[in-house]
């Protein structure tokens, strides 16, 4: 992750907001093996103090304003927003530390007491987003690109039938290895674009579903053993108040780690240039058939 500098007047958003002071801007970028993005994402500082413009949309405003500021959780504080241009940019708290890229205990011990003390609070707890609708509609069109590998149908057809029974809570959606930061002691879950109400192990999935013990060329730079995977997953379990059973729970971490490389598969499986040969021979198509095989 490295920071990239923008002229302030480049970003509209920012005079909007009228800032204090004389303000500085830079561009949050990653470069890390074959991973490279630019965000639409801000370090803006005036007056000695930092904070993160954010391009994003009233979803996530709504999150951030409704949800989670104020609550005591480990997330960015919410200061601002405004609209500019059909987009929804928000102001927030710069959080600066080290990301979960490399794992280790005491980041999986730090990211289950996060986790669970958001889950917690909204463990079934009606919230009219709208976003198990979408993500119902998105996992079952995702299902259809799976019809020629009939283990991982059966297997995703497992998951889709326990997705409108599995509890419910407030979940970020893309709680990915980029997305937490460690900062005295506690891990901060820094993206909610794509949060809402959703089954309860989604989160829990996405944080471990993606890491490995070596650098894969079609996977994510994220290190992570088993060891550490056992470790976060039993913490995060303790610490629920509404525990499903334990066997439940696995269970539900497998379909929805499952679901994570079938995201990954559906990308290659419609991508004309990508061979089956290739595809079978990559980093999530073996990890979906390990967890098919787990599931079934």
């Amino acid at each position: 992750m490295y920071l990239e500098p923008v002229p302030p007047e480049a970003l509209p958003a920012a005079s909007l907001l009228k800032l204090p002071g004389p303000v500085t801007a830079e561009r949050f970028c990653d470069n890390d093996g074959g991973y490279q993005r630019k965000y639409n994402v801000y370090k803006l500082t005036a007056n000695g103090k930092s904070q993160v413009l954010k391009k994003s949309d009233s979803k996530e405003a709504t999150l951030y304003r409704d949800f989670l500021c104020g609550k005591g959780f480990a997330v960015p504080e919410y200061y601002n927003s405004v609209e500019h241009e059909g987009a929804v940019w928000l102001l927030m708290e710069h959080i600066d530390g080290p990301d979960l890229r490399q794992f280790d205990r005491e980041k999986a011990l730090a990211c289950a007491e996060t986790l669970a003390q958001i889950q917690n609070a909204y463990w079934d707890r009606p919230i009219a987003d709208g976003r198990f609708r979408r993500y119902w509609e998105r996992v079952n069109r995702r299902a259809r690109c799976l019809q020629d590998y009939p283990e991982l149908a059966k297997a995703y057809r497992l998951f889709l039938a326990r997705q409108e029974a599995c509890p419910r809570t407030l979940c970020s959606g893309d709680f990915l290895q980029c997305n937490g930061i460690l900062r005295s002691g506690r891990i901060y879950m820094i993206d909610w674009a794509f949060g809402g109400l959703m089954p309860y192990a989604l989160d829990i999935a996405r944080l471990i579903a993606h890491g490995s013990e070596r650098l894969e060329p079609d996977a994510f730079p994220f290190y992570m053993d088993s060891e550490l995977r056992s470790v976060f997953v039993r913490a995060h379990y303790e610490r629920l108040e509404h525990k499903p059973d334990w066997e439940q729970y696995l269970q539900d971490i497998k379909l929805a780690a499952l679901n994570e490389y079938a995201e990954f598969l559906e990308v290659q499986i419609n991508d004309p240039e990508t061979s089956r040969e290739e595809l079978e021979a990559g980093f999530y198509y073996r990890r979906a058939v390990e967890t098919a095989k787990a599931i079934l």
